[in-house]
This record gives C-alpha cells, structure tokens and sequence, in this order.
C-alpha cells in the first residue's frame, strides 16, 4: 500500500534548491551518435547550456577552483584537455555544460526540485545504493524513447524500463567482494600440500578443479589445522578456516550458480539456481567452515567485523571489498605475510568455462535525467553526455599510449602478485575474471529483504525454518516491494519517501535523571525539533516519546532508553534513538578515573582546543559504573604546545550527582 504521494507542480514554479557533487571517471559505452544536420545548424543559434549535476565535479570540471584559495583544482595538462573537450562539444552540438555541485542528499534534492517543476539539473549522477530510494519516488525520466541515443550496450531495464545513461564513470561497476586468502597460513598446512609442494587455491582455478565440493574440503583441511592455533594479536582467538561476513558468501554463491537476486531478466530469487546456492552456503555453515560474527538472537553481523579479523590474522578466508586490501596486506606485511585473491568457486556441475560461472557486479554511481527536463532537450542532453565522456575516454587513451603506459584490466591492491608460486597465476586469473553488471538488487533496495530471510534461515535467527520454507512465507515482502515501484513507474505520481529528520535542540545535551523519577514530569518535547524535507518544520508536539525500555527506579545506562518518531505530511516516519541515564542523586562517593596505560604524545604546535582528552582516558565511572567521561575537563594553564617537554595536565570528571575526580595526566610535548 502506498502512503500518500504528491502530483508534480506546475513547471512555472521555480525551484529555490541547489545542490553537489559531479561524474565519475571512465570511457563512454557504445559509439558516440555524429552530430546531426539539425545540430550543424544550431551552431549558428546561442548555446544550448545543459546542466549537469555532477559527483566529483573537481574531476570533470576544468573551471572549478579550490573556495579558499581560489585556483583551479584540475592539474593543469588535465585542465587543458577537458578544456578542448568542452569546445569541440561546443563546436560540435553547440552546446555548453554547466556543472553543478550538489548542497544536500541526492534524493532529498532531487525530490524538492523536480517537486517544484525546476529540476536541479538536465543530468544528474546518483551516487552509489541511492537509486532504489530515487526510482521509489519516480521523479526519473524514462529513456525508452531514446534508446537510439544510449549506445550499443544500454543499460539493462530495471522496473521494465530504462532510466540509466551509461558511461563507465556514472555506470561504473563495482565487483562485489572476492575472496582473499593469507598465502602464508595456506603454506603452513601440511594438508594442503602434494609431494612436498602446496596446492594453492590458483593450482585448483588453473586445473578446472576450483569447485563448491573442493572449497569445502579445502577449508576442511584448513580448519583441522588451525583448530587449536591462537591467532597472533588476540590470543583468545584461534585462527579459523573461513571467517566472513556471510552475505557475500550468499551473493557470491548465486553468481558463481549463474543466478541474481535482481538481474538483466528482473527478479531471479525464486529460482534453483539461488536456492541451490543458499543450500551450498548451509553447507559450509553445518561444517562448522563458514564462522561470522552474528549478534546473538539475531543473523546480523557487525559491519566489516570480519575485516578486522583477517587484518588481525584471525582467519585464512574472508570475503572483502577491494578498496580494503591494502590496508589489510600492510596488516599481513607487519607480520612477514602476503595476501592472495581468487574468485569463488562454482558448482560442482558447472563446466569452468559455463558463461554463467560470474563473479557479483553491481553498479556504482548512475547518470539520470530527471523529471521535468523539456522533451526538446532530453535528446540534446544524452548526446552531450555520450560526447563527453567519449571524448575523454579517447583523450586519456591518447595520453595513456604517447606516455607509454600500460592499461591493466583489474587492480589487485596489495596483493602479492610478485609471489614466486602464484603471483603470475592470481593475476592472470583475475584480470580475465570479470563481468558486466549482473545485480541490481543492491541499487534497487531489495538485497537486504533477501538477505534478512536467508541469513534468519541459515544461522535459526527468530525461529526461522529452513530457506525454502521460509521464503515462501515471506517472498512477498520482496515481490510487493517491486511491484508497487513498478507500479508507481507507470503513473504520473511522485512520491515523498523521505523521512522527517529530528534532532536535539542542544546537541551535546545528555538525558540523565534521578532514580525515581516520574517520567510524565518531562517535556521532552521542548528538547527536540523536527524538520522535514519538503514540509518544514514540524509540530515537535506530535512526536511520540517512548520510554518504555527505561527503569527509571532502577540505576543504570539505559541504550535506547528513549525513541522519539514522527511523522510528514506523506506519513514518512521518523525516528531518533537516544540513551537515558538513570543515577543516584544521593550517591556521595567520588567517581573514579583511571588512565590508559600507553597513550601518545603531543606534537609541537598542537592546537590544544582540538585535542581530544578522552583518548588518554581508560575509563572514568561513578560508583555504580555509570560512565561520565562526557564530562571530563582538562586543566591546560600550565600546557605550553609551543615549547617541547614534559608537562602534567590535571584532568577532572563529575559525576551526575555533583561528585568530583582529579587526575594529573603526565604528557611529552615533542
């Protein structure tokens, strides 16, 4: 059921929003249409000036200048060829760009102003995981009409339609997180290894053996091994086999099956390709292979939790995002190891070189026209964004080839592709692993209502079945979803699916009450406001305060304590999380403040007013252990930052009874 929505406004209201950001990088898609007769003749009228809204505009942009120094930010020989660039589109189309910066979130923007009828601009970049909230308001312009325009390969139809420009820097794709291995501990089990010599996981690749049966074995192995290992930085840890966040592994699964969540065909969950690949991942669950760090009661897993394991030297296997690598090998180096990569396994009955044996790839930033664009100019503006970014992907080729440089396919950040035995391998390996874009669940919103019923499945979170029965209970969460967007898409509503934003009215402002205290005696509401996007600012009133998870006769810190929701005029609700402190009024004992046992020093010219004292504090608690290091206050009269030596800082807490603690902190200025 959809809340209440709005019809576009008259397109003689003028839009009083602006907003940030400006394309990506990357080569056009497709062949660059020629200039028409029609376009040759509009040379001969003013420019037609079309906007683009853009992300990383400072990339794009060669008139773009630092705000506080006032140069150009653009290197300069990169200045001179985007500078061309815009002058032979102007010869050519007789059209001028004009880049805009973005001043809020994409979506809250773009809603206000396509709202108003003046959209912010004829071309506008979504940044990455935004489109599904954006195509949910159905403020894009469809491009069916101009599929002529879009190149030889056009972005797949999301919702039946096309609304995606592409250009490998708006369309860039995003390869989902490989698998990265510790080459040291894999050459460490003597399991693994034949005559004397390691049986690497590229060996398995190259010999057409790297498959869902022999992965699990190989982990097998891995685990025997390490079962009674202490990792290295926590010894309370062992090292495991395959220590992941597990939502990879499952999207992993399904592409090395040749299946999606939401792919080129639409919604794929249904299919055996998917269940299969959720019945694999069980597999190496049952095993006691696959390990993650679940939150008890629940199958969420920490956000990259499972980085810092590996970084640690926690786990051989783990699943991670190429961005992170190189942290992770300096992690690995400090300890005399390498990292390697390999693509997921396939399915034991899928030949190595079936074509739907892919790696996940999902998109990154998208390139839009919106809403409210003049039908004259949608074409002019498609043709503008092909020729731009043509233009260049040709001159960087250009550059790239008089200055001799070599172009690699894939980037293996950290990696030890310099490796004796398998560095050669793993590169050549990974260079020919690649994919189009095949998942667009990510972009389209429904990949964590997947992932919520196959993960509750696989780990018997809330009292989930197996996969199969549960989702057919619950498919309809993901299947309503996409029908009611596709739905919307096909009429001329736009809808306000932003939520109104509440905030403390003193921002640092911490809740904490005597024990006992009626909690009808508060006006929270005098402490809150609440803003909405396109409403205003709201009846604070009406806001609901719940308390309930506060013992307000009971001492103690109470997370959550307090949960404030309201609601927009679209029934856009909105919420704040807040903690509540309960103390004791009567508590007459001094709080104690213990020091961390190594902290650093201060640099010389430190500014002092941004120094954050808390780090050099262990802990500082009243006597029931409630923490007040919020409170804690530096003495800095005798802290000279100008003058290298030693100096003693008193520091002070006080506890919400009043009750004070000192401490001299010693610090080197150095």
């Amino acid at each position: 059921m959809f809340k209440k929505s709005r019809k576009v406004m008259s397109l003689a209201m003028a839009s009083m929003v602006l907003l940030t950001g400006c394309a990506a990088q990357g080569e056009a898609k497709g062949t660059v249409k020629e200039p028409t007769k029609e376009a040759n003749d509009k040379k001969k009228e003013a420019p037609t000036v079309i906007t683009y809204a853009c992300v990383n505009r400072d990339q794009k942009d060669p008139y773009a200048k630092n705000a506080i120094t006032g140069e150009y930010i653009m290197r300069e020989d990169d200045r001179d060829m985007y500078i061309q660039i815009l002058d032979e589109i102007k010869e050519e189309l007789n059209v001028e760009i004009e880049f805009i910066d973005f001043p809020g979130y994409v979506w809250e923007v773009l809603l206000q102003t396509v709202l108003s009828g003046d959209p912010i601009a004829d071309l506008v970049d979504l940044e990455i995981n935004s489109q599904g909230r954006i195509l949910a308001q159905n403020v894009l312009q469809p491009l069916d009409d101009y599929v002529d325009l879009l190149g030889d390969n056009p972005s797949p139809k999301v919702y039946g339609k096309h609304f995606f420009l592409e250009s490998a820097s708006s369309g860039e794709a995003w390869s989902l997180s490989p698998l990265v291995y510790n080459i040291d501990y894999i050459e460490a089990v003597e399991g693994l290894k034949v005559d004397g010599k390691t049986v690497y996981p590229t060996d398995l690749y190259k010999e057409g053996n790297w498959t869902w049966s022999k992965f699990k074995e190989y982990l097998k192995i891995i685990d025997a091994h390490y079962a009674n290992v202490q990792a290295p930085e926590r010894p309370e840890y062992r090292i495991d086999a395959f220590r992941t966040e597990y939502t990879e592994t499952i999207i992993e699964a399904i592409h090395s099956n040749g299946g999606a969540i939401y792919g080129e065909d639409g919604l794929q969950v249904d299919t055996p390709e998917v269940k299969q690949a959720i019945a694999y991942v069980q597999e190496l669950i049952d095993a006691k292979v696959l390990t993650a760090n679940i939150k008890e009661g629940t199958s969420n897993t920490p956000w990259a939790s499972n980085a810092e394991n590996f970084n640690a030297g926690e786990t051989v296997f783990t699943e991670m995002e190429v961005w992170r690598l190189g942290g992770a090998a300096s992690k690995a180096a400090e300890r005399g190891q390498s990292l390697g990569v390999i693509p997921f396994p396939r399915p034991d009955h899928m030949a190595p070189d079936d074509p739907g044996y892919q790696p996940s790839v999902t998109k990154g930033m998208s390139t839009v026209i919106p809403k409210g664009v003049s039908e004259e100019k949608i074409p002019l503006a498609i043709q503008t964004y092909n020729l731009f970014y043509g233009k260049a992907a040709d001159a960087k080729a250009k550059r790239a080839e008089e200055l001799g440089e070599v172009k690699q396919q894939h980037t293996l950040p950290g990696t030890d592709i310099f490796h004796t035995e398998i560095g050669a391998d793993m590169a050549e390996i990974y260079d020919s692993w690649s994919s189009p874009v095949n998942e667009y669940s990510i972009m389209l919103g429904v990949y964590w209502d997947f992932m919520s019923i196959a993960g509750d499945a696989l780990w018997g979170a809330n009292s989930s079945p197996s996969f199969d029965v549960a989702f057919e209970a619950q498919k309809n969460i993901i299947t309503d979803k996409i029908g009611g967007i596709e739905a919307l898409l096909n009429t001329d509503e736009i809808k306000d699916n932003v939520s109104p934003a509440i905030e403390k009215l003193a921002a640092d402002e911490i809740f904490a009450v005597p024990v006992g205290t009626d909690p009808s005696s508060i006006n929270w509401a005098e402490k809150f406001k609440a803003v909405d996007n396109l409403d205003g600012e709201l009846d604070i009133t009406k806001a609901v305060f719940n308390v309930e998870v506060t013992d307000f006769n009971t001492v103690g810190e109470y997370e959550k304590g307090l949960v404030v929701t309201i609601q927009d005029l679209s029934e856009n609700t909105g919420k704040s999380n807040n903690n509540v402190i309960v103390y004791d009024a009567n508590n007459k004992e001094v709080p104690t403040i213990t020091l961390k046992e190594e902290y650093r020093a201060l640099t010389l010219e430190e500014e002092t007013a941004k120094i954050n004292w808390n780090d050099f504090v262990e802990t500082a608690v009243d006597k029931d252990g409630i923490n007040i290091k919020s409170s804690l206050h530096a003495d800095l009269s005798t802290l000279d930052t100008t003058t290298k030596g030693e100096y003693e800082i008193p520091l002070t807490v006080t506890d919400f009874a009043g009750n004070v603690a000192e401490v001299v902190l010693p610090v080197t200025v150095e």
